[in-house]
């Protein structure tokens, strides 16, 4: 396990905004692989509604007196989120999954709250930068393997400034604006692609 369970103990420990905040982060920096999937599958509307589902939790965490109904955003975006019960997925389906995994887990952690969003979304980014790996070299890796290679490297320190930056502040606008700025990546998501 590349991230132990001392990490995903640490995530579970994390109020419900950090735990939305932290996926967030992560779904928006997974944006480029969900509009890179819907633009090849003829996705319509898709990365829009990503976008604007993006968007609205930005405004939410930044705003904490706001009267978003966050139960209403998860409708809207649910016709996009894709079918993970079909047999069929190909490595892009999958890439998308994670991306909407990730998203709906910052929806999840102030709705339900139930603790486990974060590691949802952790896991999510993480197996996104795995499966890239494996899929490019055809050959499955160890875990130490994998902890040895830069884009895994990348993402572990990524997820844990991540946490530490949440970890330690308090819930006002500037943080949500620092957050944005990390989320944002340099427009390269967490497996390398960018939409430029």
């Amino acid at each position: 396990m590349i991230f132990g369970e001392k990490y995903y103990g640490m995530l579970k420990k994390l109020s419900p905004w950090r735990q939305s905040l932290f996926s967030l982060v992560l779904a928006q920096r997974q944006y480029p692989n969900y509009a890179l999937w819907c633009e090849v599958n003829e996705v319509k509307g898709g990365a829009k509604a990503y976008q604007k589902t993006l968007n609205t939790l930005w405004e939410f965490h930044k705003d904490k007196f706001n009267t978003i109904d966050l139960e209403k955003v998860l409708d809207e975006f649910e016709p996009y989120l894709l079918d993970d019960e079909k047999n069929d997925l190909s490595v892009g389906d999958l890439f998308s999954l994670d991306a909407t995994l990730s998203l709906s887990s910052s929806i999840l952690a102030i709705i339900m709250h139930e603790g486990e969003e974060a590691e949802m979304a952790s896991r999510a980014s993480l197996s996104g930068v795995i499966r890239q790996i494996e899929q490019s070299s055809e050959q499955e890796y160890t875990d130490e393997e994998l902890r040895e290679m830069e884009s895994v490297d990348n993402e572990v320190n990524f997820q844990v400034e991540l946490y530490e930056l949440l970890e330690k502040s308090k819930r006002e606008p500037e943080l949500v604006d620092k957050l944005y700025k990390l989320s944002l990546n340099g427009g390269v998501s967490n497996i390398g692609l960018s939409l430029e």
